[in-house]
């Protein structure tokens, strides 16, 4: 069975690129105070490195980095002051943004999918296993 996770990501990419700014947009519309919290990322490039590892760990939720770095960052993200409920809505944020983009080619295979997926995050991002 193919991972439809991964092939939403790859038809997202193939249709525009690089999501991050609609993903950004996103979390920033949802989370007013998250967007000063990136001030010193004038170039984009942390939030590029955000999302890239965060597409990692979509990739490879069953390795145990993506559990261990999800929990680690879950804390360290604490540490920067956001706020936990902004921290456990980026990964739906990043599914709604991908199932904007693709509209009519989201399949209900891909929300069972990605449903499946942000389950087991919500455990890691809520402290759980």
């Amino acid at each position: 069975m193919s991972d439809l996770v991964a092939q939403s990501l790859e038809a997202v990419a193939e249709k525009v690129g690089d999501p991050g700014s609609r993903i950004y947009a996103r979390l920033f519309a949802a989370f007013p105070d998250m967007e000063p919290l990136f001030w010193r990322d004038a170039s984009g490039s942390i939030r590029g490195e955000m999302l890239a590892v965060a597409f990692q760990c979509l990739l490879d939720l069953d390795g145990a980095y993506a559990e261990n770095f999800i929990r680690a960052e879950r804390l360290n993200h604490d540490g920067f002051g956001v706020d936990p409920v902004a921290f456990q809505s980026f990964f739906p944020i990043v599914m709604e943004t991908c199932r904007e983009i693709l509209a009519d080619d989201w399949t209900g295979e891909m929300q069972t999918a990605w449903d499946q997926r942000l389950r087991r995050i919500a455990a890691l991002t809520l402290g759980g296993a």
